[in-house]
C-alpha cells in the first residue's frame, strides 16, 4: 500500500492540527541509527511514502536538502530509507562539507552509517583550487577519501597542472592524490606520464611508482621510481633512470636534478654520453652544472672517446669538464667558447694503437689538443715516448702530431730476444703520424742523439750506430727506421755489434718503463 502525502516543508506557519502529523513524520528522521548519526531532512517541496521500496521509505521531490553531521546534500529528488539510514538522490546532486569541499553529480547513493557516498554521472569535486571531474566516484567521509574509476581529470588552477588517469584516490584533508593506469600530468613547462603517481598538493611533490617519463622542451627523463617537487622544480630518480638533454644521455642508479639551476648529481654507476662529441664519461659520483656546460666526476672516473674503428679509455682520480665563454674583442656581442676536459692525478689511458700515463691530462675541445703534465709517458706501437711536457695534436679524430718538450726521449726494442734498444734523444721533438696512426717522421730539435742497431738485408746485426748533432730528422717505415739525417754538426760512430759495453749503448736518462704500460682497458685502473 502506498500512502501519498504532499507537504511543503517550507511553509513557515504551522497550525496546531498539522503539527502532530508533521511531528510524526519527522520523529524517525532525527533518531540515531546503529553505528552512526541519522540523516536529517532539511527541506523538500513534497514528500511521499512509498513502502514498495521498503519500510518507511520516502520519496522527496523538489529542492531536496539533507544534512548528515557536517555535510549538506542537495538534489532535485530523492528516496530516503530511514530503516537503513541511507538515501538515493537524483538530479543536480551537490554535497557541501566544511567551507572548501564541493561535490556535484547526476546521482548519489549515501549511507549514513558507513558514511560512504557513491556518485555517478558528470561528477565534479571542488576543493579550493583543485577540481576533479569523472563519471564514477566513491567518497568515504570517515576516511575523507574520494576514489574515482573509469577515467578522471584533476585540474589545479594555482599550479596550472592538469592530470588524467584511469583510477585515482583523493584524500581531502591532506589534499593528496594517488593515480593509477595511464597517468598523464600536463604543465606548460613539462608533461609527466606514468603507471602510478602520488601527488600532495600541500607538499607539491609527485612520487613516481613504475615506469615514468618527464618531457619538456629542454630535456627528457625516464625512471621507474622517484619524486619530483613541482614547486621547487627539483627531482630525484631511481631504478633504470636516465635523462636526455642538450644531446647528452645521463644515466645512473640515483639522479638528482634541479631544473631551475641546471645542477644535477648522479650517484653510483653514473654515465654521461655526449652524442655530439662521441664522448662517454662514467663514475660513481658525477656532478652536472648544465647552465655552465660543466661536469665533475670522482670515484672510478672513466672517459671513453669513440673513434671510427677504436675507442680510447682514460681513467683518473677526478674528471672535470669546464666550459668558458670569453668575449670576442674583434666581434662585438659574440663570445668564444673554450671547453676543456681535465683528468687529475694518476691519469692513465688505453687505445689499441697508443697507451700512456701522466699525473694529469687536459683535452682542449676547441683546438683538439691533448696535454700531458708531470712525468708523462706514451707508447705508440713499439715506441716509448717521454718528456717533461707532452701534447698531442688531433685532426679529424686522429693523432696528427706529438710534441715532446724538454728532455725528449724515444725508445724502442731492437728485437724481442735481447735487451737491445734503439734510442732517440733531444731537448725537444715533434713526431708526425700517418693515416694509420703510426709515427712516420721525427724532428729532433737541439742536442740530438741517437743509438741505432743496424741490420743487413738478411736481418742480422751489422753494428751499433751512435750519433749526435744539433738537429736531426728521422724517418720511419712501419715503425722501423728507414733513414736518419743530421741537419747540423753531425758526429757518428758505427761500433761492431760486440764491441761497445752496455753503458755505451744506453743514452743518459734512459728509462725503459714497459711494466707501466697498460695491456688492455682494465689495466688503466692500476697505478
Amino acid at each position: 500500500m502506498n500512502l501519498r502525502l504532499n507537504i511543503n516543508l517550507k511553509v513557515p506557519a504551522i497550525t496546531a492540527g498539522s503539527f502532530a502529523i508533521i511531528l510524526m513524520l519527522f520523529i524517525p528522521f532525527t533518531l540515531f541509527a546503529q553505528g552512526g548519526s541519522q540523516i536529517e531532512i532539511i527541506n523538500a517541496n513534497s514528500l511521499e511514502y512509498d513502502e514498495s521500496l521498503g519500510k518507511n521509505a520516502k520519496r522527496l521531490i523538489g529542492d531536496v536538502q539533507f544534512k548528515h553531521e557536517d555535510a549538506l546534500m542537495f538534489c532535485d529528488s530523492a528516496y530516503f530509507y530511514s530503516e537503513s539510514n541511507s538515501m538515493d538522490a537524483y538530479g543536480h546532486v551537490r554535497i557541501e562539507q566544511g567551507d572548501s569541499l564541493r561535490l556535484f553529480g547526476d546521482s548519489l547513493n549515501y549511507n549514513g552509517t558507513t558514511k560512504k557516498a557513491l556518485l555517478r554521472g558528470h561528477i565534479r569535486l571542488e576543493n579550493r583550487d583543485i577540481t576533479l571531474t569523472t563519471n564514477y566516484l566513491d567518497y568515504d567521509r570517515t576516511l575523507n577519501m574520494a576514489y574515482y574509476f573509469g577515467g578522471g581529470t584533476v585540474v589545479s588552477q594555482k599550479e596550472n597542472n592538469t592530470l588524467v588517469s584511469e583510477l585515482g584516490y583523493y584524500y581531502t584533508e591532506s589534499k593528496s592524490f594517488n593515480f593509477k593506469k595511464n597517468v598523464v600530468l600536463t604543465n606548460p613547462e613539462y608533461t609527466i606520464e606514468g603507471d602510478t603517481l602520488q601527488y600532495g598538493s600541500q607538499s607539491k611533490i609527485v612520487n613516481f611508482l613504475g615506469p615514468t617519463t618527464i618531457t619538456s622542451k629542454k630535456d627528457f627523463i625516464y625512471c621507474e621510481n622517484g619524486w619530483y617537487n613541482t614547486n621547487a622544480n627539483t627531482s630525484k630518480f631511481f631504478k633504470n633512470s636516465y635523462l636526455y638533454s642538450d644531446n647528452k644521455i645521463i644515466t645512473g642508479d640515483t639522479i638528482y636534478y634541479e631544473r631551475e639551476t641546471g645542477y644535477g648529481r648522479i650517484d653510483c654507476n653514473g654515465a654521461i654520453n655526449d652524442t655530439i662529441e662521441g664522448l662517454i664519461l662514467e663514475g660513481n659520483v658525477i656532478e652536472l652544472f648544465q647552465d655552465r656546460d660543466s661536469v665533475m666526476i670522482t670515484n672510478e672516473a672513466l672517459m671513453m672517446q669513440l673513434f671510427d674503428a677504436d675507442t680510447l679509455f682514460l681513467h683518473a682520480d677526478t674528471f672535470k669538464v669546464s666550459t668558458q665563454f670569453i668575449p670576442n674583442d674583434s666581434l662585438p656581442n659574440q663570445t668564444d667558447t673554450i671547453r676543456n676536459l681535465f683528468a687529475y692525478h694518476h691519469a692513465k689511458f688505453f687505445k689499441t694503437d697508443m697507451q700512456g700515463k701522466a699525473d694529469s691530462i687536459v683535452y682542449n675541445f676547441s683546438d683538439s689538443t691533448v696535454n700531458f703534465y708531470h712525468d708523462p709517458v706514451l707508447w705508440s706501437e713499439t715506441n716509448q715516448l717521454t718528456s717533461d711536457f707532452t701534447y698531442l695534436q688531433m685532426k679529424d679524430g686522429k693523432i696528427d702530431a706529438i710534441y715532446l718538450n724538454e728532455n725528449a726521449f724515444i725508445i724502442s726494442k731492437a728485437d724481442s730476444l735481447f735487451d737491445n734498444f734503439n734510442q732517440i734523444k733531444g731537448v725537444n721533438m715533434i713526431g708526425y703520424f700517418n693515416d694509420s696512426n703510426q709515427i712516420q717522421k721525427i724532428e729532433v730539435i737541439e742536442e740530438a742523439e741517437t743509438i741505432y742497431y743496424g741490420r743487413d738485408e738478411a736481418g742480422d746485426y751489422i753494428g751499433v750506430n751512435k750519433a749526435e748533432g744539433t738537429n736531426m730528422l728521422v724517418f720511419l717505415d712501419n715503425n722501423e727506421l728507414s733513414s736518419l739525417t743530421f741537419i747540423k754538426d753531425p758526429e757518428a760512430v758505427l761500433y761492431p755489434i760486440k764491441e761497445p759495453s752496455p753503458k755505451d749503448v744506453l743514452l743518459k736518462g734512459f728509462n725503459w718503463r714497459v711494466k707501466e704500460r697498460p695491456k688492455n682497458r682494465f689495466d688503466i685502473y692500476n697505478n
